[in-house]
């Protein structure tokens, strides 16, 4: 009886402690060490974002930020962004929005279905308000907005005949009335359109098959594409090209990375290769917004880098950039008869700024931004390149210096992602509070070609590890920070990676911060089998590996070895990697004593988008590193 007792006792005392942490981060220690009014402008949502301009060239929408919230407004251009109309939603409520018909703005919003507001008018109302498609699984899709018919636009949509495939209809703008021109059918998923409005294209998944189908003469499908998704050749379709008889996809499907190509629509063969580089991914096309025909395609070195082919819309950017004395436009928008033109630029060091050309009156304007911008911190930011050990090749990866002598590695989430060169509010804090920055791009992320992105595919724990501890340890040989006086921080995986870290590379961290990080990769691959498509996302993680070695690779279940003082933040609304990743994580620490700290971030989801949320994230993360490797100690 006094063993049990004993053993109650020690169980709620452990359940205080998880409480106690879970409501008030630092064990309810308050520590507020930084910059507060630059937390705040690296953390609040950019005066405007998403900026679209409509196809009749009088109208401008964008998410515009009200306190710390941003607020859809749409306004007309000659009357200026003080006369716009405030709609009733915000950032978290869209999925997506787009121009049609003119003066048009539609909305496609996360929980009540599609509206159309009329800027002419002033007019907000339901897309379809009577017998026509409904949202099921599958989110609505604009796949065209028939611009030859203003009064008319083709969605994708869920056929209420085939649950969990798209139709195609063709609704009316004005009335609301819809009419279903391809019918859902098993496998396809996503279908594709012309610019004009021809159903092109047809893309489903089975299995780990990737498929795709084209339309016979007849009307019939033909299956012109049969790959594994893992071990062919990447193939991934990016749009149909005016006139429908031609596709742009990027392949490797000769090469190891991949490249733009030219695709027959009709027969699935490759027609000309656009635009490829000797060691990165092709990663985008640049479509002309009145055409629709490929005039350049994207890559990403250390930031992303644009190659523009057609003479005439490069000159036009080059003459743009000189009258807005900034490099890298590039053109999001055009009105139908190209009077005006929408351009945005990158600064990378704040957020994205937007300039709108007038032809007429051959005028290139700024659009409102917020000019404390240009007071936030530059991060100086090279690309490097790491040895690996046993001739495993180089590892990409951004370093930022910062004016101490403490590092932090930070690693990016996905892991199918990579870090690139450009506007990180992460970045800009930690070393504006003289921590220098090196951002891995280890196996298994994407932008390296097919090789380095499948050299992780079941390398959790192990070979993806291995090159987080190659960064650490070139940071130490480099005399950027010494041993101990490094800290390993990431999101999603890259708070899976931290947590490992804490368990293997002791000798060498600090501390480890993990932001809604994976902690057991085996309740991760339970989770994601009650999804839609898991076998494109499980073996990856899995592979061939039994439950057994899963838990031998997950935080969870070595937590016994971790050594080092670890940050444990979880967003309880998580969709991705839920909530209870933390929780367990966290029972688990306080059972065993471990030095942790968790804070749980109160209705935020996997991507943090409240600047409440991302503020408790940089706080406490500088706080953590100012306590345990701070250049104090």
């Amino acid at each position: 009886m006094r063993g049990r007792l004993n053993l109650m006792l020690a169980s709620i005392r452990h359940l205080f402690a998880l409480l106690l942490l879970v409501c008030l981060p630092f064990g309810g220690r308050v520590l507020a060490v930084g910059d507060a009014n630059l937390l705040k402008l690296l953390t609040r949502p950019p005066k405007l974002a998403a900026v679209s301009l409509s196809k009749d060239g009088h109208f401008l929408s964008a998410l515009h930020r009200r306190g710390d919230v941003s607020e859809l407004i749409v306004w007309h251009i000659d009357a200026g962004l003080e006369s716009g109309e405030t709609l009733p939603y915000s950032y978290d409520d869209l999925d997506w929005l787009a121009w049609v018909g003119g003066g048009r703005l539609l909305l496609s919003l996360n929980e009540h279905g599609l509206v159309l507001y009329d800027a002419h008018t002033g007019r907000l109302r339901p897309l379809i308000d009577g017998p026509g498609p409904r949202p099921g699984e599958l989110p609505p899709i604009l796949l065209s907005a028939l611009p030859d018919d203003p009064s008319r636009i083709l969605l994708q949509w869920e056929d209420p005949g085939a649950r969990g495939f798209p139709a195609v209809y063709r609704v009316d703008a004005v009335s609301g009335e819809s009419e279903k021109i391809v019918s859902g059918w098993k496998p396809v998923v996503r279908w594709w359109a012309s610019p004009e409005g021809e159903v092109v294209l047809g893309e489903g998944f089975s299995g780990r098959k990737h498929r795709l189908y084209a339309r016979r003469p007849d009307g019939s499908w033909a299956e012109i594409v049969d790959r594994d998704y893992f071990d062919d050749a990447a193939l991934a379709v990016l749009a149909v090209e005016t006139g429908g008889a031609t596709a742009l996809v990027l392949s490797s499907h000769n090469v190891d990375r991949r490249e733009l190509w030219r695709m027959d629509a009709r027969s699935g063969a490759f027609l000309e290769k656009l635009a490829g580089h000797e060691r990165f991914d092709i990663v985008a096309a640049i479509l002309d917004p009145q055409t629709n025909m490929a005039v350049g395609a994207s890559y990403e070195e250390d930031g992303v880098e644009d190659m523009v082919w057609a003479m005439a819309h490069r000159d036009h950017l080059a003459d743009m950039e000189s009258r807005a004395g900034v490099g890298k436009l590039v053109m999001t928008g055009a009105s139908a008869d190209g009077r005006r033109q929408l351009f945005r630029h990158k600064p990378g060091y704040a957020p994205m700024r937007y300039y709108l050309y007038d032809r007429e009156e051959d005028a290139l304007t700024v659009l409102p931004f917020d000019e404390s911008d240009e007071t936030l911190p530059r991060p100086q930011t090279e690309g490097v390149w790491i040895d690996l050990p046993k001739d495993k090749g180089q590892m990409h990866a951004l370093f930022s210096k910062g004016s101490g002598n403490r590092a932090v590695v930070l690693v990016h989430g996905g892991p199918v992602r990579r870090a690139t060169d450009g506007f990180n509010p992460m970045v800009s804090w930690l070393t504006a509070n003289g921590y220098s920055v090196l951002q891995p791009n280890f196996r298994g992320s994407s932008g390296f070609g097919e090789a380095w992105r499948r050299a992780g595919y079941a390398e959790w724990g192990r070979d993806m590890q291995d090159d987080i501890r190659d960064s650490i340890e070139w940071l130490i040989d480099r005399q950027v920070a010494p041993e101990g006086g490094i800290c390993v921080v990431g999101g999603s995986y890259g708070g899976y990676a931290a947590l490992m870290s804490a368990i293997r590379d002791d000798d060498l961290i600090g501390c480890a911060v993990s932001l809604n990080g994976v902690t057991s990769i085996e309740l991760l691959v339970k989770y994601l089998k009650t999804r839609r498509f898991y076998m494109l996302t499980v073996p990856r993680i899995q592979g061939h590996l039994s439950n057994w070695a899963l838990r031998r690779r997950s935080p969870l279940s070595r937590a016994d070895l971790v050594r080092v003082p670890v940050l444990l933040l979880h967003a309880t609304k998580d969709r991705n990697v839920p909530y209870e990743h933390g929780i367990l994580m966290a029972r688990v620490l306080t059972k065993l004593e471990k030095e942790f700290n968790f804070i749980a971030l109160k209705g935020a989801g996997h991507q943090l988008r409240r600047a409440v949320d991302k503020r408790i994230y940089y706080q406490n993360t500088l706080n953590f590193l100012d306590a345990h490797i701070g250049q104090g100690r």
